[in-house]
């Protein structure tokens, strides 16, 4: 038999911020679902919880907009947090982690991120 959580679990940051730009005053929910790409319809059941898609893939398709466009961080996928773009650079550029396995896990992931200006790269070489 599967327990239910007796607490629910904290929406993520990004949808707080949503939330926050959908309450200004003279913001409408179908300027922001242009500006970040997805329908009225879906920005307006993001905020209320009622988004039917899993969690995660609403995240990596809409998190890092969200971000950046409303709150001047990043969206880290590995992190699954906003950091400011300080905290994604120092991440991106340090060196392999040798000794510790988390940290390599997190270098591991920032190779291969769609944030990361050097994957592109990497993927237009030849």
């Amino acid at each position: 038999m599967r327990q239910e959580s007796l607490m629910p679990l904290a929406d993520p940051a990004w949808i707080e911020m949503l939330r926050a730009e959908a309450a200004k005053p003279g913001r409408t929910k179908a300027e922001i679902g242009r500006e970040l790409g997805i329908s009225r319809t879906a920005v307006s059941l993001i905020c209320k919880g009622d988004y039917s898609a899993k969690l995660d893939k609403v995240s990596r398709k809409v998190a890092g907009k969200v971000m950046a466009l409303y709150g001047q961080q990043v969206w880290c996928p590995h992190l699954r947090a906003a950091i400011t773009p300080g905290a994604c650079e120092d991440h991106r550029t340090a060196p392999m982690a040798m000794s510790d396995p988390a940290a390599l896990k997190h270098w591991v992931a920032c190779r291969g991120c769609p944030q990361n200006p050097a994957r592109e790269e990497t993927a237009n070489a030849v």
